[in-house]
């Protein structure tokens, strides 16, 4: 016999001798088994009830743990990223203050006839500028999945939106003066 087995058989054993006890406890002392049976089995059902609650309260403590774990893990995965995102930052800024800029970016509309070339060069030395300043805030660091933006539309520029943000007429030529277009779609005019 197993240790279940045991368990089991020392339960239905102590349920008997409550359950002849119960009888001898009913008033005057003389109530029948099945009196006292029916007795247990109420006694049963709210040691039942008890038990699922007991269980239940378990399983929630066992949940809060492993939520207040995940939380802490998501913490410390979002310090590593920063941690990690501020290092390329310096890394970009110590490459474009020793002469080194990131390449041209030609941008091709989704109709594939317009593109306009982005030149960081020109963005960080004649307006000294800083990464900082358009990444990740208004630009996340890669042009490929930049260039698959849907919203990456001159109408979306007129509102203030990608180069919009800037070139808005107040710190750089705004979007909407056609007289500025050659400036970003040379390759069109």
């Amino acid at each position: 016999m197993n240790k279940e087995d045991g368990a089991k058989k020392i339960a239905h054993t102590a349920v008997m001798v409550f359950v002849v006890a119960l009888a001898l406890c009913l008033p005057g002392g003389n109530g029948t088994v099945a009196q006292a049976a029916s007795g247990a089995k109420h006694i049963n059902s709210e040691a039942a009830a008890a038990k699922v609650r007991a269980e239940a309260a378990k399983a929630l403590i066992e949940a809060q743990n492993a939520m207040d774990k995940a939380d802490e893990m998501m913490r410390m995965a979002q310090k590593q990223r920063q941690k990690s995102m501020s290092k390329e930052k310096d890394a970009f800024q110590k490459m474009v203050a020793a002469g080194y800029y990131p390449s041209d970016i030609t941008l091709t509309a989704q109709n594939g006839q317009v593109h306009a070339v982005f030149s960081h060069k020109k963005h960080l030395l004649r307006e000294h500028l800083k990464c900082t300043e358009c990444h990740p805030r208004i630009f996340i660091m890669n042009a490929a999945a930049e260039k698959k933006k849907k919203g990456f539309t001159m109408a979306n520029m007129r509102k203030g939106l990608y180069c919009g943000h800037c070139h808005n007429g107040k710190r750089a030529f705004s979007v909407a003066d056609l007289a500025m277009c050659k400036r970003c779609h040379p390759k069109q005019l």
